[in-house]
């Protein structure tokens, strides 16, 4: 299964989300995008050093979301905004839910750009929970 993460600009919350569901969901194909991610723009640097820190794949650049995802079997978006960009570029039928819905929760994953160390720990240890319930999901279909 192709699952693809999907924050804003590609350097906080989907490569984070990218990082701890490649640790916990190695049999699925996990990538992440950003629907107005400057290409190449590195990751920031308290998304990395998380990442490290739990030794999770770190992924290396932003990248922009575009036609080709559309045919991932799983887009999970950090937003509801982000959701409804989809929706509005590329259709309805494209299989795009927010992280927090599918998993069956009410907080989306708000952006921690800008933000202390404390804000990135606190968004991780969230997407950590959200993907750790998504394997359970996962596993169960």
């Amino acid at each position: 299964m192709k699952i693809i993460f999907v924050c804003t600009g590609n350097t906080c919350r989907s490569p984070m989300a990218e990082g701890i569901a490649r640790h916990f969901l190695s049999q699925h194909e996990i990538v992440s995008r950003g629907v107005m991610a400057q290409i190449g723009a590195p990751i920031a640097e308290h998304t990395r050093h998380l990442l490290e820190q739990h030794h999770y794949p770190v992924p290396t650049a932003a990248t922009l979301f575009t036609n080709e995802d559309v045919h991932a079997d799983l887009i999970l978006t950090m937003t509801s905004a982000h959701a409804q960009h989809i929706r509005m570029l590329y259709g309805d039928e494209v299989p795009v839910v927010t992280l927090n819905d599918y998993v069956g929760e009410d907080e989306e994953v708000s952006d921690p750009f800008g933000g202390t160390y404390e804000v990135y720990e606190a968004t991780f240890q969230q997407l950590t929970r959200l993907v750790r319930q998504l394997e359970k999901n996962l596993a169960q279909n």
